[in-house]
């Protein structure tokens, strides 16, 4: 009770890398809806909601102090996911969905610019294995990629529209993260560390006539590459489960998903 106590407390706090997932999701739901929870082998359908309010990034080479400062990096991505299981053990994961991003810089202390996208393609792909049982604990390990290209629709010069023709945001980041989790009853608490990279690029902002400012080409990376990542799944035999992330350090985020196993 208290370890659930003590996770609810974070989860209602103002919440602080790519969504890492339960390590017993290889285990959740332990039952399928057709498929005989004695074969070796399982597929699952599902949801997920990500939303990142904030991340901290810089840019890749650090000779232009000036064009280091990035006040806002906001992510939405929403995804379905398919999922084949190996004997509630290990699992290998492709999804699919749209994200959405909102950046800010300050090339100069005069100027500030923001970029903003409307939906996307997104796509991304993984796997996850429990590495240890003690009983009612788990150590499991995952590995994601996510990538997309995104159109900057919106461009805006201290609060005045610039020009977007042929301006584009590559996102691109993997990441690998061990965690540990325990069953209490219908809940699955866990905690667990990641470490994320982030190698992404904004280019081709044209220029504009009515502004002064020209915006060079930038590769962004992410200031802290690891995370601590908390979270709640709940699931008890059935064929349907649920899982709720927050990540911490370096990045502000949270995470709904939703499994159906056939």
């Amino acid at each position: 009770m208290k370890l659930l106590l003590i996770l609810f407390s974070f989860l209602t706090m103002p919440l602080f890398a790519l969504y890492n997932g339960n390590p017993s999701q290889p285990d959740m739901p332990e039952l399928g809806v057709w498929i005989s929870n004695n074969d070796w082998w399982g597929i699952k359908l599902g949801y997920e909601w990500d939303d990142t309010f904030e991340k901290k990034i810089k840019v890749e080479h650090r000779d232009s102090s000036v064009r280091e400062r990035f006040d806002t990096y906001a992510t939405r991505k929403n995804e379905g996911a398919l999922t084949f299981n190996v004997s509630d053990r290990f699992e290998v994961y492709g999804k699919l969905g749209v994200m959405k991003l909102d950046l800010s810089q300050r090339p100069v202390n005069t100027v500030k610019i923001d970029y903003h996208t409307d939906n996307e393609l997104l796509w991304s792909f993984g796997g996850r294995v429990i590495l240890v049982y003690w009983e009612e604990m788990v150590m499991g390990v995952n590995a994601l990629y996510s990538g997309s290209f995104l159109r900057i629709n919106e461009i805006l010069e201290n609060g005045t529209p610039r020009r977007t023709s042929g301006a584009r945001f590559k996102y691109s980041e993997w990441q690998v993260g061990v965690s540990f989790s325990r069953e209490i009853g219908i809940f699955n608490p866990y905690i667990g560390l990641a470490y994320a990279s982030m190698n992404s690029s904004l280019y081709n902002v044209p220029k504009d006539p009515n502004f002064s400012f020209i915006v060079s080409d930038e590769d962004i990376e992410n200031r802290e590459p690891f995370i601590l990542l908390l979270g709640l799944g709940l699931t008890k035999g059935k064929n349907i489960s649920a899982n709720l992330e927050s990540r911490l350090v370096g990045e502000k985020a949270i995470s709904l998903t939703g499994n159906i196993r056939f």
